[in-house]
């Protein structure tokens, strides 16, 4: 070993020795302050919101008694961002914070978000710990923040209906043109009054299917809607529409058993499977989910929601914000037992692989299969990642009214170049 790797080894350690004395020093008193909403990131129901949260302040408050975390309970999830912006205004933003997706792109644009490039190198974290499309979400050039939960989109199959036409159940090794046959397969008159009363699909949108195509189209000053594969998707997306002759098929089609699949999250699938919420949803049908259709076999791609955690750059407690970012993030005792209470996922690897984790899969299910944990690992490791540009979420928004009309009115494909320079104009 050099005598500069010695130096800068002894460097590392004298800096860690000293902010341990810091962070320990009992006659330092420090209060952290943590910003949080209640309930579920992900829209479900969630009476323990504050548990896993509790759980992991006492456990640092047992490591660094002269610490004290405190936060405000109560704030629900639509209030969270205009809460956080008076904070911001007033001064008083938290050491340590949620972080939502709509906004993360201006808060880590405009520097309220603690950069944590320096620290993660200085401590020679290895990032490989956590699954890298969650981990990128809280990357906006640098890592600005850390995952603490997260969401895949997988796809829900109703297998009674699929057993009833004599359809073989499809693995996960399954594709775009086999979700399209068999949902053409069963899309018909059951009754023969003339009405088509079976469909193959419910929820299946534009931005699944780009995501199945493994295509992003937006990027910070521009987008591409015109390409060549693009249009393919959207032809696909049309085609499989067009199957229910005009008919929007509805959550209440597919509650009652009359659609053979649904998008869901990873996030519904547990909420929904269990008792006592699954006698009020999906009781009428055996049902699992598998990973979304890929454009080939053994091709994943699917859409990655993250909850993400960060640190104020603000702070007058940087030590032990990042220490208890860490624990809230990286414990993996804390993690398993978000991914027991909650519904999400954990965004490290080790959780999601654990035999704890395995149990809580095959205890959640009451009907046909649980969601086997290494076919989830799977998917895990090959979900997209959304851009991460300032206007990104108001682009998305107005794409998403432009190309529903459009798919609606049957125009796509003609429309695509006009969708296209109208968003690249909000972009200028």
């Amino acid at each position: 070993m050099t005598r500069i790797k010695k130096g800068i080894l002894t460097l590392i350690s004298l800096s860690l020795v000293l902010i341990y004395c810091l962070i320990n020093d009992p006659s330092r008193d420090i209060t952290l302050t943590l910003g949080l909403y209640a309930g579920s990131s992900w829209d479900v129901p969630n009476g323990e919101s504050y548990q896993v949260i509790d759980q992991a302040i006492k456990k640092f408050e047992k490591k660094y008694p002269n610490v004290h975390v405190e936060y405000k309970s109560g704030i629900i999830k639509d209030d969270y961002s205009s809460w956080l912006a008076n904070e911001i205004t007033k001064g008083t933003i938290p050491d340590v914070f949620m972080v939502l997706p709509d906004d993360f792109n201006t808060l880590s644009s405009i520097g309220i978000l603690k950069n944590l490039d320096r620290l993660i190198k200085e401590e020679r974290i290895d990032t490989s710990l956590f699954y890298q499309s969650a981990l990128f979400a809280g990357n906006n050039g640098s890592q600005y923040a850390l995952p603490y939960e997260i969401n895949p989109t997988i796809m829900c199959i109703n297998h009674d209906l699929l057993t009833k036409e004599g359809i073989a159940i499809p693995s996960s090794n399954w594709t775009i043109d086999d979700f399209y046959n068999i949902s053409n397969q069963v899309t018909k008159d059951t009754n023969n009054d003339g009405v088509i009363d079976q469909y193959g699909c419910y929820g299946f949108d534009w931005q699944d299917v780009l995501d199945c195509y493994g295509l992003q189209v937006f990027k910070e000053d521009n987008c591409h809607l015109d390409k060549k594969e693009v249009k393919e998707a959207f032809l696909y997306l049309t085609k499989l529409k067009a199957l229910s002759n005009g008919y929007q098929v509805s959550s209440e089609d597919f509650d009652q058993g009359k659609v053979a699949f649904c998008p869901l999250t990873f996030a519904q699938y547990r909420t929904y499977q269990p008792y006592p919420y699954r006698i009020s949803k999906y009781t009428s049908f055996k049902w699992s989910c598998i990973s979304m259709p890929g454009t080939k076999s053994n091709t994943i791609t699917t859409h990655l929601d993250t909850s993400l955690i960060g640190m104020s750059s603000q702070t007058k407690h940087q030590e032990i914000a990042w220490e208890f970012l860490k624990m809230l993030t990286m414990d993996e005792d804390i993690q398993q037992s978000l991914l027991d209470n909650s519904k999400g996922a954990s965004p490290l690897k080790k959780v999601m692989l654990s035999k704890k984790t395995k149990e809580i899969l095959v205890k959640d299910t009451v009907s046909y299969a649980s969601l086997d944990s290494d076919v989830l690992n799977r998917i895990l490791e090959n979900t997209l990642v959304e851009p991460k540009f300032k206007e990104y979420e108001n682009i998305l928004e107005k794409a998403d009214y432009l190309i529903n009309q459009s798919i609606d009115q049957g125009t796509i494909d003609n429309d695509l170049n006009k969708i296209q320079k109208k968003l690249e104009n909000e972009l200028k």
